[in-house]
């Protein structure tokens, strides 16, 4: 049977992952994922494919009233409501994202750790900060296989691969076979899986480091041979809204009931 054995979310797009026991499901999302994101020097976004220690700052987000909280490496942190400044458009894979920069020390605090000037955006609505679509699965049992690949280190943590939901009780891979299906998890949320997810260069990175350690793109290749990419893990839409908590059940719903809003590719 599976279950959900973790909930991943990122408050702040890159940076260190929350671990909440329960979440809220809208049909856009987690409302609580990737609210926020960066901005480099250059005007674009800036994640941890360009400057992989991001992961070393933790965030955490209160979204009522609106709250937020850095906490850097060597303890020091900084706290206060979500207060709103100039308006901004950052391209997010093919998007325009419509938000607006955090007044305050935030951008001080993060142009100091990033050594170039950074800011920090609040999107103007909740979940549009992914990459291509709200809600990401992947198995333990995928990563254990992954972990028994020739060359492969002893163990990949979960965190590498940043996944809202970590499933357990899965054949490894088994998410795969999902593309195009329903599956329900909890007792309300319904997910459609539409696609494979491509991975990139984050999963070399060590989670909590941020520090490039391992060519994990090139191990799942050597299993999982594509000429597009090393795909890991699944995605998916919400078609109903739900809570989801540690331990709920993940089923194929039978029916298969529910609008598909996005294409099955891959």
């Amino acid at each position: 049977m599976a279950t959900v054995g973790a909930i991943y979310t990122a408050p702040v797009k890159s940076l260190g992952l929350a671990h909440p026991e329960a979440v809220r499901v809208e049909p856009w999302g987690i409302t609580e994922d990737r609210r926020f994101h960066l901005v480099g020097s250059l005007g674009t976004l800036l994640t941890q494919r360009e400057m992989g220690r991001l992961v070393q700052i933790k965030a955490e987000y209160e979204p009522e009233p609106e709250r937020l909280r850095l906490l850097f490496p060597g303890g020091s942190g900084l706290e206060g409501p979500v207060e709103m400044g100039a308006q901004v458009v950052t391209q997010i894979w093919g998007r325009n994202v419509a938000g607006r920069v955090l007044s305050g020390d935030w951008n001080a605090a993060l142009s100091g750790f990033c050594g170039q000037a950074v800011r920090l955006v609040r999107s103007d609505q909740p979940c549009q900060c992914y990459d291509e679509y709200p809600i990401s699965l992947v198995s333990q049992a995928s990563i254990e296989g992954l972990s028994r690949q020739p060359g492969a280190p002893a163990g990949f943590e979960a965190r590498r691969f940043r996944p809202n939901f970590l499933l357990a009780g899965c054949g490894p891979h088994e998410e795969d076979s999902w593309i195009g299906a329903v599956v329900r998890v909890g007792e309300e949320l319904l997910v459609r899986v539409v696609a494979r997810d491509p991975r990139c260069a984050i999963t070399t990175h060590d989670p909590q480091s941020g520090i490039r350690d391992i060519d994990t793109l090139r191990l799942i290749l050597s299993y999982r041979p594509s000429s597009r990419a090393a795909y890991f893990g699944v995605y998916g839409v919400v078609e109903r809204s739900g809570t989801v908590s540690l331990g709920d059940e993940v089923v194929l719903h039978p029916s298969g009931e529910g609008r598909l809003n996005y294409p099955v590719t891959r």
